[in-house]
């Protein structure tokens, strides 16, 4: 997928347009960069996400108050084997909450509130979550 384009069209929105929700993209992450990152945090990352970094290393939006993807080496890995038994990223952040893949069996986008400690199910897919993120629901 060209994601600038498709990210382009989503800022284009009717409520991305009335909320003033801009995109600003960063150079792509290389190839062997990503997989370094996989085998030091022994995780691999899905295929949706992989492809938007190899494009684009961060995706900025609302003029730097939302970081909907934020740049790789910001990315923070969570363990907590107590409460899940795979570890979540936090790859995305907005003022109001935190953004966190899950690498269990479906790769599905979670968020909590940032001064909160409960997640709730936000978007299946990383398609669906950019979509949530410029319809102003991120």
């Amino acid at each position: 997928m060209d994601w600038k384009a498709h990210i382009i069209r989503l800022t284009e929105l009717e409520q991305a347009r009335a909320e003033k929700i801009d995109a600003s993209f960063f150079p792509p992450v290389p190839e062997s960069q990503l997989t370094d990152w996989e085998k030091t945090h022994d995780l691999s990352l899905p295929g949706e996400i992989r492809s938007y970094l190899l494009q684009s290393d961060g995706l900025e939006a609302r003029r730097g108050e939302a970081w909907p993807v934020l740049p790789l080496p910001r990315w923070e890995i969570l363990r907590d084997e107590c409460a899940s038994a795979t570890p979540w990223i936090r790859f995305g952040e907005t003022a109001t909450h935190r953004y966190l893949l899950s690498t269990g069996h479906s790769p599905s986008i979670y968020r909590h509130e940032t001064f909160g400690s409960n997640e709730e199910f936000f978007a299946a897919t990383f398609s669906r979550y950019l979509e949530l993120v410029f319809l102003g629901q991120a």
